[in-house]
């Protein structure tokens, strides 16, 4: 039988290296508790860890998704509401046109439908230029400029030039003039279906009234769906808007003939009606995107959960178990203290 010699110091850094690596453990442990995750998902998981990572890109990409939809969502409502009160608008100015047919030129009741048109083409311009966030909602792709000039402005907009060239041409004299009382309904007829008409489309509408782009916003709503996410300020719909006000907004208060006045009428009721039921079909519009966008977003929801679920059962950790090996582990380094103190107190002097 033989002895081997243990010194108290050998016993000592023994003691130290198990503390060490009790601290460690305890630490790893500790910090597993507190999240509810695991401390070193690569060391634990090792090869499988690729798989977590993919896991967390598609997050990543569902969560970034679901933020920009946010936006779009805003947006559509924005426009929807939009819609909604040009809508209103053009129904109640409808009714005035119909009523206005029986009203005398010049009179005040001709003159207070003129001024009713002013302030509708006023408002039409501002819910035109309706807004989220610096984005404009009917500006298509060029979002960021305001799609519709307001008309009544100082200096005069390019758009009231436009129409009082256009009447001057046509007639050989300005709207301000005695002689339009000498303007038959033929005469006017004619004037509104072509010279006037042709500047609320095309190229004069772009140089006179709209900034707006014909190319409509499109987003991505899910991984694999990208679909158009508004509608443009240059539609048919709202340029017979602004077609029906300003030629009521202009020649409405005018001292014209029984003939002519009448057809500026019957004219702004044909064109607004076109312009209520292109409004009707682009509410619909909008509302078929909110669908989609909400159908994207419900899906994209599912989605995350399943995503959660598996990341959660790749990282997380069992609360029972991890506080089962926080206590033993606070056992153990309680111990190992305690024995570090009784080497350190062992000394020969102690026998002699």
């Amino acid at each position: 039988m033989s002895l081997n010699a243990v010194s108290t110091a050998t016993l000592s850094s023994i003691l130290r290296s198990s503390v060490s690596q009790i601290q460690s453990q305890l630490t790893t442990v500790s910090t597993e508790s507190s999240t509810g995750q695991l401390a070193d998902i690569g060391l634990t998981l090792g090869a499988e860890s690729g798989q977590d990572i993919a896991l967390h890109q598609q997050m990543a990409d569902l969560n970034s998704i679901a933020s920009s939809n946010a936006v779009v969502t805003s947006q559509l409502d924005t426009a929807a509401n939009a819609l909604t009160s040009l809508q209103s608008s053009a129904s109640t100015m409808l009714s005035a046109f119909v009523d206005g047919l029986s009203g005398t030129p010049g009179g005040s009741a001709a003159i207070g439908l003129q001024q009713q048109a002013a302030g509708a083409l006023q408002t039409f311009a501002a819910q035109m230029n309706a807004e989220v966030g610096g984005a404009y909602v009917f500006g298509g792709i060029n979002s960021g400029v305001a799609p519709i000039a307001a008309y009544a402005q100082t200096p005069t907009s390019a758009a009231q030039s436009a129409v009082d060239a256009a009447f001057q041409s046509t007639f050989g004299f300005p709207v301000t003039s005695a002689n339009v009382s000498a303007i038959t309904g033929t005469q006017m007829q004619s004037f509104l279906s072509n010279q006037f008409a042709a500047l609320f489309n095309g190229s004069n509408w772009a140089a006179t009234w709209s900034s707006a782009s014909d190319t409509p916003a499109t987003n991505r709503i899910d991984a694999g769906q990208t679909i158009t996410t508004s509608v443009s300020g240059n539609g048919a719909a709202f340029q017979n808007m602004a077609r029906a006000l300003t030629m009521v907004s202009e020649f409405g208060g005018l001292n014209l003939s029984a003939g002519a006045y009448s057809m500026l009428m019957s004219t702004a009721q044909s064109v607004m009606n076109q312009a209520n039921n292109g409004l009707i079909q682009g509410s619909a519009a909008i509302g078929a995107m909110q669908n989609q966008v909400k159908q994207a977003g419900d899906a994209i929801t599912l989605q995350q959960n399943v995503l959660t679920t598996q990341i959660n059962g790749n990282e997380g950790v069992n609360a029972y178990d991890v506080a089962s090996q926080v206590n033993n582990l606070s056992t153990q380094l309680q111990t190992a203290y305690s024995l570090t103190a009784q080497i350190h107190k062992l000394s020969l002097v102690n026998f002699l």
